[in-house]
């Protein structure tokens, strides 16, 4: 293992910021907007997403206004299980893998980041 990251959020938080115009797509990916737009942009998961990105950060040691989060998309495999697609992060380690688990409540999303070497990420 290399680092961790976690982070919590409440989902207040996000559920008044996604009435400012323009929100989501400053926060979300391509791939990931769709996945979301397609569940009808469920606010658990959307602060979820946005929780896993900071923990992410945190693993890798960058703030909030370091990394261009559409950089960072949060997907899910078909069981449900999200991963992170890294995009346009040229410095980062490509040998370094990363899992994420992520929960909510009504109220409260989190994210666990783990940062491991193995293989290389995907990358598009």
């Amino acid at each position: 293992m290399i680092s961790v990251g976690t982070d919590l959020i409440e989902i207040k938080r996000i559920e008044k910021s996604i009435k400012r115009a323009g929100f989501l797509k400053r926060i979300l990916g391509n791939a990931e907007y769709l996945e979301l737009k397609n569940r009808n942009f469920p606010i658990q998961s959307v602060a979820a997403n946005f929780c896993a990105k900071e923990a992410f950060l945190k693993s890798v040691g960058k703030g909030l206004g370091e990394v261009d989060l559409r950089s960072i998309e949060v997907l899910r495999e078909k069981s449900g299980k999200p991963y992170f697609k890294l995009t346009n992060i040229n410095w980062l380690d490509k040998s370094i893998n990363f899992s994420v688990s992520i929960t909510h409540t009504k109220e409260y999303a989190l994210a666990f980041v783990v940062a491991e070497h193995g293989n290389k990420n995907e990358e598009d």
